[in-house]
């Protein structure tokens, strides 16, 4: 995570236009897979799910989880050139990595596909979001994992609700740990730490 200058800080404004946008592309990009997954899967009765019956890919199937990747991708360059990210391509390439390892992964560990969308957009947007002096990487890892637990419980307990809010979490929730940390900055004292958060005129 490269943070930009402190003399060239964003507003939120401009913030959250990145992440709106982002959010929508990776929305788009969350029920692409879900619809494929259906697709894939829809002929298939639990039982045979869960005594690993195989099921065909199709070209729609195909189709679909390339298309969904790509929404994906197409997030974290939103979210990396309308956030104004110092190191724009390097951003996106590692966020769309960290993505598609968090896709394939965690689909074997739980199971179903939307837990790992969820902790693939988390952790890329980790990454691609421009990140400020008093923004670290640890707290954003931090979100990432929490809301990637959140809604694997929420999944749970409550699948309509968990489906319909997951791709809507994620990016929110790496600006709620930014703003803890711009919180936390603003009340230390000057000359414990990190010199305290400047207030610049944001672009």
């Amino acid at each position: 995570m490269s943070p930009g200058p402190p003399d060239e800080r964003i507003s939120a404004r401009r913030k959250w236009s990145a992440i709106g946008v982002a959010t929508i592309l990776v929305t788009g990009s969350f029920w692409a897979v879900h619809l494929s997954f259906a697709a894939w899967l829809g002929r298939l009765t639990e039982e045979q799910v869960e005594a690993g019956v195989a099921a065909p890919y199709t070209t729609g199937v195909i189709l679909g989880l390339a298309g969904g990747f790509g929404l994906m991708c197409a997030g974290f360059a939103a979210l990396a050139v309308i956030s104004r990210h110092p190191r724009r391509l390097w951003s996106v390439a590692l966020a769309s990595l960290l993505g598609g390892v968090m896709w394939i992964s965690l689909a074997f560990l739980v199971g179903e596909p939307w837990t790992p969308m969820v902790a693939g957009f988390a952790a890329g947007g980790a990454v691609a979001l421009r990140a400020e002096p008093e923004h670290t990487i640890g707290r954003r890892a931090l979100a990432a994992f929490l809301i990637t637990a959140y809604v694997f419980l929420l999944l749970r307990f409550m699948l309509a609700v968990g489906v319909l809010t997951a791709p809507l979490l994620p990016l929110p929730a790496i600006a709620w740990a930014d703003a803890m940390a711009e919180r936390r900055a603003a009340l230390r004292p000057v000359g414990e730490g990190r010199p305290p958060m400047r207030r610049t005129r944001p672009r």
